[in-house]
């Protein structure tokens, strides 16, 4: 069975996680790759996580899309309380679903989707959850425009993309050293989710472990306390 079929049956790799249990969530804790070999392990879980997230979104199932991005942020962010993280996973998904209202209103064109104005909400959505994690404000606006512009298929969402990966990971990371090639990899990442299909999802997977590799990789040869991680 092919890691698409995995998730296609459900089987993608969540940690059990009531939802809603802030107290379970609390006792959650990241996980710190001290190996070459643990890192990419990590990468593996997190690249099924993120596309789980998205793939249990797009089913209507929200309680288990939260729950699968929370894992992310969880071990993306060892320095937050997990709660955070939690609440983080929980507005993240309502912005998805405000996004699809937005864009799939009936009789709206292109024009009329871009030029709504629920995107300001989105665009708050995205500056609390900026806060919530501890990234710039900044974050809210280019991710707001990637969106905004991408759904549509405007081909302005490529910079506006590649900005707020910029953003995001210079908080994980500590710096923006690898933001061009992170930011490309995002961009592969969203063609793979549009494919919606098992082809698609694989890439997307594959795609996903190297971007989360170097996200770990360089998180730990910025930090002052960590030593690079050893084969």
């Amino acid at each position: 069975m092919t890691v698409a079929e995995e998730i296609a049956e459900s089987k993608a790799v969540i940690d059990p996680q009531p939802t809603g249990q802030l107290t379970t969530v609390q006792a959650q804790k990241p996980v710190i790759p001290k190996t070459l070999r643990e890192c990419r392990e990590l990468a593996k879980r997190l690249a099924y996580n993120i596309v789980t997230g998205y793939v249990e979104h797009d089913r209507g199932h929200l309680d288990k899309s939260a729950e699968a991005f929370f894992q992310v942020y969880l071990h993306l962010f060892p320095d937050l309380n997990p709660v955070r993280s939690w609440r983080a996973a929980e507005l993240y998904v309502k912005i998805l679903v405000k996004q699809d209202e937005i864009e799939n209103y009936p009789g709206h064109d292109r024009t009329q989707v871009v030029d709504d104005p629920h995107w300001e909400e989105v665009r708050t959505m995205f500056l609390d959850f900026s806060r919530i994690l501890g990234i710039p404000d900044s974050y809210a606006d280019s991710t707001m425009n990637y969106y905004r512009f991408h759904g549509v298929r405007d081909s302005r969402y490529v910079n506006y993309c590649i900005e707020s990966d910029r953003v995001f990971n210079s908080r994980v990371i500590g710096n923006d050293y690898w933001s061009k090639i992170l930011g490309s990899l995002l961009l592969i990442l969203t063609e793979c989710h549009d494919k919606h299909d098992p082809m698609g999802l694989e890439m997307g997977l594959q795609f996903g472990m190297k971007y989360f590799e170097i996200i770990l990789r360089a998180r730990s040869s910025a930090s002052q306390k960590t030593p690079g991680l050893v084969a």
